[in-house]
Formats: C-alpha cells, structure tokens, sequence
C-alpha cells in the first residue's frame, strides 16, 4: 500500500538538507521550524488515556497550533467561520482584494517586515472606508468589512495581497440603512486604486520609507468581484485563516530529491497543472510566508469589528435579518470527547497530562551545608 504524500513528510525530508546550506533564518522561520518538527511528539507533552476492561495505553501529543505548522488549524478555522457568519447581514457582498507592486515586495523582509505589513493593512482600510462613504453607489458613512492577508500565490511565491469581505450595506450620515444599488457594483474600481496608492504614498511619507518613484505612476492591482450572500467567500477566506499555504492535497509526489504540487494556472483558463519543484526550494518558498511574530493577519473594520456590536446589530436589523441578542440560561459547555478503545470500542478515561520535558522541573537541590555549622 502506498503512502499518501504530504506537506509535512516533504519538510521533514528536505529540511536538513536545507539547514545545511546555513541559510539566513528570522527568529520567527526559527520558531516555526521547530514548531514544525516537533507537532504531536513527546517533546510537547501530551495526555495518556487508558480503558477500564484493556490493558493498551493510548498516547495523544500535544500540537503545536503554529500557523505555519501543516498538522494545525482546522478546528480554529471552523470555528472562525461558524463566527463570522451570525455577524453577516442579508446584503449582497463583495470580495475586495488589494495587491501590491512586485516593486514593492521588499519592504516585506527584514526588520521592519511587520511594520510594513501594518502599513499595508492601514492603506487598505482607510482607502476602502472612505470609498463606501462617499461613493455613489453606497455611501454608507458607517460601514464595515473583514480584511486577511495572503503571501502566496498558487505556485508559493510571494504575493502579498489582502482580500477584504465587504458587505454592500451599512448606515448613512443621518443613521438610516442604505445598501447597493446594484448586486454587482460596489465603488468605482479607478478611484478605489487611486485612493489605496495615495494613502500608501503619504504613509511612506510619514515614515520616510524611499521606494521606486515609478511605482506611484502604475496600475495598481485592485479588484472587486461579487459574492453574492458572502457565504462561499467566508469559507474561501477562512481555509488559510489559522493554516498555510499549502495542505496535502496539492502535493502529488514527493521522491528522493523533488515536490511536486498541482496548481491553478489562472491565466490558462484556471487549468489545473503539475509543477515538480526541488525539495530544498520547497523548503525556501514554504518558510518564506512565516509571518512576523505578533502580527494580526485577519483585521476588522467597521461593524464588523468585535467592538461594534451595537452598530452591527442595527446594520443586520434593517437588513431583515433575525439577530439573536442573547440566551436568558447559560448555554452549557459541549461535552468532552474521549478517544475510543481499539479493542473494546469503549470510551478511554484520561489517566494522566504529560508535561513537555522543557517545562518539568525536578526537586529542589539540598542546600549545602558550610563547615562552620557542621560543628
């Protein structure tokens, strides 16, 4: 029986290969490394659960919960999109992406990496909040939408780009609902791109940053398409909320030296192709989306920031939505599920946590006792 390939067995092939070659790694590719390579073993603890009737143990290691880490994330995801849809409201959605200039990609590395990518989100929500308050198709001066980041394209290049779930409906000046006019228009797309680039030229400004003067001349990449309820686009946004850039079922093959992963060949038509790849620059393009430590890649904007409940609830009743504003009685705790037996089918008991090995201490060493009170 063959074995399936995955992310993970492709990492832990190539990675010493790739360490070899000593390659200048931040403290977070460190970190995530690690992470990496050490999900789901006893280096990070674990619980032991035994059964009643049988003899066997059973072993359940910790994981890491690292974004990088290809094992983690998809309890987070379900639950990030079970979230965000009761705070959606019955309007037609779009789905907004901003992509910067190759130019500009640079900035994104190094020590002021994450101070960039603030930069980055701060341009977005100040161009796209001021569009949907003072465009004619929606000039809604209170408005709200949920912006994520993405690094990667579909072959794991780096493509920095935020995809922004903008619902086309919110309040105007005098506090009453509006909405889009039509399901397929939410601003005019030139001056949406003219405000981003403007807001990012004055925050580099601000802060002295000094790029290509041609790029402020140029198309930048700014697309707005329809998604209809919003639903589909939430579960699209929520697959990469708290995972990587790549899950198992892109790699088809992994041998002694390659990967090879199927991609979406968008200007093909979206043609689905196979690109094989060196393991060690699997390896590169896999580390080089490891974010900054600390920084938020999922931002909210509006009402649909966790604080402005208030203004939510008012934006989804007006839009015929029914709005559960809380149960009288304490919802109860779901019940904790127990691993089953192998033999018997039984449910296993927890006999004990395992600590990982860093965070065990030993006993306190027995102070030495000096010869003056020996005697």
């Amino acid at each position: 029986m063959s074995v399936r390939p995955t992310v993970l067995g492709a990492l832990r092939q190539f990675l010493p290969d790739f360490l070899s070659a000593a390659p200048p790694l931040s403290a977070e590719q460190r970190r995530a490394l690690w992470a990496i390579t050490h999900c789901r073993t006893p280096a990070l603890g674990g619980r032991v659960f035994a059964c009643q009737d049988c003899t066997p143990l059973r072993f359940a290691w910790h994981s890491c919960n690292h974004k990088a880490c290809p094992q983690c994330g998809r309890a987070t995801t379900a639950n990030w999109v079970k979230r965000e849809l009761k705070k959606m409201v019955h309007a037609p959605y779009f789905l907004v992406t901003f992509t910067l200039p190759a130019e500009m990609r640079g900035c994104f590395f190094g020590r002021y990496a994450r101070e960039a990518y603030d930069l980055f989100f701060t341009a977005v929500a100040g161009a796209l909040s001021e569009k949907l308050a003072t465009d004619k198709g929606l000039r809604a001066s209170v408005n709200g939408f949920t912006a994520v980041l993405h690094t990667w394209n579909q072959q794991l290049g780096f493509h920095p780009h935020i995809h922004c779930l903008v619902p086309g409906a919110g309040l105007n000046l005098n506090g009453r609902w509006v909405r889009v006019k039509k399901p397929e228009f939410l601003v005019f797309l030139p001056h949406l791109q003219s405000a981003f680039r403007q807001h990012l030229y004055r925050l580099f400004q601000v802060h002295d940053w000094q790029v290509d003067r041609e790029v402020w001349g140029k198309d930048w990449g700014v697309h707005i398409q329809p998604a209809g309820s919003g639903a589909a686009a939430l579960k699209y946004l929520g697959a990469y909320v708290a995972r990587t850039a790549i899950g198992d079922c892109r790699i088809v093959a992994v041998t002694d030296r390659t990967v090879s992963l199927r991609w979406k060949n968008r200007d093909a038509g979206n043609r689905m192709e196979v690109q094989t790849l060196p393991g060690v620059e699997f390896v590169r393009r896999y580390l080089r989306h490891v974010l900054p430590r600390g920084l938020r890649s999922i931002r909210y904007y509006g009402f649909c920031h966790p604080a402005a409940k208030a203004n939510r609830l008012r934006v989804q009743l007006h839009s015929g939505r029914v709005v559960d504003l809380g149960a009288s009685t304490p919802i109860a705790a779901p019940p904790k599920i127990l691993p089953v037996c192998a033999c018997c089918q039984k449910p296993m008991q927890l006999l004990r946590t395992l600590a990982p090995p860093w965070r065990q201490r030993g006993p306190p060493k027995r102070a030495a006792v000096s010869s003056s009170h020996r005697s």
